[in-house]
């Protein structure tokens, strides 16, 4: 027997975002003035990262740990939700029907979620995590039935895709389990490292890779996205594009990082031709759409089958090429998702790619902003999005996967179309109306521009982000076997 240690200081930020939304939900109704949820979920957040700088390292029952490795992606998260915030307040101000406390109390408890996620150390705790990540997710999707009658529609499919991945994953427990006695990660590696047990723990991983993949939306799991990308509020979609699907490439590396680490070579083959068929179906379905979430959701396809490439390498350098990936992405895909909420106070209209034509001459700088997000996105240089595309190839050239590296390469230049058509449209076509301009506030074009100088300096000098990130991955690391 062993005795559990209950460290509170360790899930403080937890127990932070959870009081804030209960408060919400309990006295929502007797405010009149919505904006209350937004102000203190920003001062929540931001004290957070103070509770983060100085909360010290341990763990909470033999479940969840305070690590570097779960330190530092919380510390993303952190910033992924206030930017996230940011941009949910100058939307709300259009959509009233939605400027609710209960709106900010969802997208806490789904942080809370993500954060038991990464700082799991037993599958079970993995799990927990992952499904308070995803359950109030359904409902923020549901959320604009007022304006999208499809709504429901897009997060009933999420409801269901998410069921049958719960399911998936609870067999693989169950396996691991029958086979091992226990959940933890560290005795599964105990377990391998010995060559026991290996053929069923490889159908354990197996079947939770299948329920990651459907969460990821990994071909032929991908179905559910483009409903629920376009029936969310678009801060709601830029959360589950960014926050969400990072934070769980970020779990699935933690679990083959520690438990699973024996099997990255079997992982590689079974996960090989779904990462190509993800990034080859996602482009080409990108191309053909003209509504521009729907257009942007067909591409996250395609950008979460390139981080998966970076977990053929079966190394903690591919996985920190994954991670930096994915951190682009949530950056780019934030300030997108900002400026798609400003032009749809301009005009509904906006988020439909021939409608934007012309927009260059009358919103220059809105216009010049997309065109850096989008070459990001496309995998451009000098962005951040070909710095990230470029750490994968090296990653595949390094495991002597060369032809997975040229095919990659060729599906990039198909992937890039989609971007490289709205910057046409919106630079080259005729515009069928004048537009007024709108107000540039303060809280959306903050993170917006913030966005941008990230895929600018990233692109440019990319060295400290990567740097800090794989010496990371590597004091966790030493750490964690120092302990075994």
């Amino acid at each position: 027997m062993f005795a559990l240690n209950f460290k509170f200081s360790v899930i403080a930020l937890e127990l932070l975002f959870l009081i804030a939304g209960i408060f919400f939900f309990l006295i929502d109704k007797f405010i009149r003035n919505k904006n209350y949820a937004f102000y203190l979920t920003f001062f929540i957040i931001i004290l957070c990262f103070g509770f983060l700088l100085f909360t010290p390292f341990g763990d909470f029952a033999r479940a969840y740990q305070r690590d570097f490795y779960s330190a530092t992606i919380q510390l993303f998260l952190l910033i992924g939700a206030l930017l996230v915030v940011l941009i949910s307040y100058a939307f709300l101000q259009e959509f009233k029907a939605l400027n609710y406390g209960e709106f900010y109390a969802l997208f806490l408890f789904s942080l809370i979620g993500s954060f038991i996620m990464v700082a799991s150390q037993d599958l079970l705790t993995l799990y927990l995590g992952m499904e308070l990540m995803s359950i109030p997710v359904y409902f923020l999707i549901a959320s604009s039935f007022v304006y999208n009658r499809n709504s429901i529609e897009g997060s009933l499919k999420y409801f269901i895709a998410g069921a049958i991945a719960s399911a998936l994953i609870i067999l693989g427990l169950a396996l691991v389990y029958y086979s091992v006695g226990l959940l933890s990660l560290k005795e599964i590696f105990v377990q391998l490292a010995q060559g026991l047990k290996k053929r069923e723990l490889l159908l354990a991983l197996l079947l939770i890779l299948a329920g990651f993949s459907i969460k990821l939306s990994l071909v032929p799991f991908h179905m559910w996205a483009p409903d629920a990308y376009q029936a969310s509020p678009l801060p709601v979609t830029a959360f589950l594009a960014g926050i969400v699907k990072f934070a769980l490439i970020s779990a699935f590396i933690k679990i083959m990082m520690i438990g699973f680490s024996p099997l990255r070579i079997e992982l590689g083959t079974f996960l090989l031709p779904i990462s190509l068929l993800t990034i080859l179906i996602g482009s080409l379905l990108a191309i053909k759409q003209d509504n521009i979430v729907r257009m942007l959701a067909y591409s996250s396809i395609a950008h979460v089958g390139y981080a998966s490439l970076g977990i053929l390498s079966g190394d903690y350098l591919g996985y920190g090429f994954i991670i930096f990936y994915m951190l682009v992405y949530l950056f780019t895909t934030i300030g997108v998702f900002g400026l798609l909420i400003y032009l749809s106070r301009l005009k509904r209209e906006y988020l439909e790619i021939p409608s934007m034509a012309g927009v260059s001459k009358s919103l220059p700088l809105v216009s010049f902003l997309v065109l850096i997000l989008f070459f990001s996105l496309a995998g451009v240089p000098p962005t951040a999005g070909f710095m990230a595309k470029f750490y994968i190839f090296i990653t595949l050239l390094k495991g002597n996967l060369i032809w997975v590296a040229i095919l990659s390469l060729l599906f990039s230049v198909i992937g890039a179309y989609p971007y490289l058509r709205v910057i046409k449209v919106i630079y080259m076509d005729s515009p069928p109306y004048e537009v007024e301009r709108g107000e540039y506030a303060v809280s959306l074009f903050a993170p917006i521009i913030l966005s941008v100088l990230v895929v600018i300096l990233w692109g440019i000098y990319p060295k400290p982000a990567v740097d800090f990130i794989q010496r990371t991955l590597y004091l966790y690391m030493s750490m964690l076997l120092f302990h075994f």
